[in-house]
C-alpha cells in the first residue's frame, strides 16, 4: 500500500494542530512545513516549530467519516463480540496498529477517530 507521507504536530506557541512536511531543525528540535499546494503564489515558504513529542505521522487511512488517521489518534470500534472499545494508534512494522487492544479490527472503515493521547489523553484512562 502506497500512502501519503505527511505529519501534525502541536505548534510550540499554542495548541495549534499544524499538518505538512516534516523537518528536523536540530537535535531534538522540529518543524512542519505545509504543503506547497495551501501557500499562497507570492509568498515565502514558512516552517512551524513543533512540540516534538506530539509528532506523529499519517497513516495513510481514513475512518468511517473520512477523517484521516494519525500516530496518536485514539480510535473508537467495535470488535467481533460486539464489545465498545477505545485504542491508541501507532504504526509499526509497515501497518497500523491499536496498541491497548488484544483483538483484530476487521474493517479499518469501521473506526472513528474520537481524540488524540496529547488533547484526550484522559479517554483512555477512563477504560
Amino acid at each position: 500500500m502506497k500512502r501519503e507521507i505527511k505529519f501534525r504536530g502541536k505548534s510550540i506557541y499554542d495548541d495549534e494542530w499544524l499538518y505538512g512536511s516534516l523537518v528536523k531543525i536540530e537535535k531534538d528540535r522540529y518543524a512542519v512545513i505545509p504543503p506547497l499546494n495551501d501557500i499562497e503564489i507570492g509568498k515565502s515558504i514558512s516552517m512551524h516549530e513543533v512540540q516534538p513529542d506530539t509528532v506523529g505521522q499519517f497513516t495513510g487511512l481514513l475512518d468511517k467519516n473520512g477523517k484521516e488517521i494519525y500516530e496518536g489518534d485514539i480510535v473508537a470500534w467495535n470488535d467481533s463480540d460486539g464489545n465498545d472499545r477505545k485504542d491508541l494508534v501507532k504504526w509499526m512494522n509497515g501497518g497500523l496498529c491499536l496498541c491497548n487492544s488484544l483483538y483484530t479490527v476487521g474493517n479499518y472503515r469501521e473506526i472513528e477517530v474520537i481524540g488524540n493521547i496529547h488533547d484526550s489523553k484522559n479517554i483512555l484512562e477512563e477504560e
